[in-house]
């Protein structure tokens, strides 16, 4: 936001400068300052499979937003509550971000971390039996 305010800024002084014209501001920047409503779990599933559970979520989008496409989908982590999202932004035939959806996957993400960590240490006690690693 302060990268707009700044470019805002910018735009109006050299427009108050003689001999210069407003421009219209770059049409990203317009995107930017748009208000896209986000919806935030529209339901939540009993699911702790993380890649199950994001199966499950873009297919709610996909029936329950049938008028609108996927058009980025992702992982954000939201630092103001400090919980992890699945988004979906969608946008409609013409190409406009309409909306985005973003499900909750907290617990599913931090148990996939878990056995993710365990994997790692396993393996690494493998490597330290066959004499690959060793430790000092």
């Amino acid at each position: 936001m302060l990268g707009l305010a700044s470019l805002a800024m910018a735009q109006e002084k050299k427009a108050n400068q003689p001999g210069t014209q407003q421009q219209e501001s770059p049409p990203e920047i317009q995107e930017e300052s748009k208000d896209i409503p986000t919806i935030t779990n529209p339901v939540v599933f009993d699911e702790k499979n993380l890649d199950k559970l994001k199966e499950k979520q873009r297919e709610y989008v996909k029936k329950h937003y049938a008028n609108y496409q996927i058009w980025i989908e992702g992982e954000k982590t939201d630092y103001v509550d400090s919980r992890r999202y699945s988004t979906f932004d969608l946008e409609n035939e013409e190409g406009e971000h309409i909306m985005t959806v973003r499900f909750d996957i907290e617990e599913a993400y931090q148990a996939y971390m878990k056995k993710h960590q365990k994997e790692i240490k396993r393996q690494a006690e493998e490597l330290i039996k066959k004499g690959i690693i060793q430790i000092e």
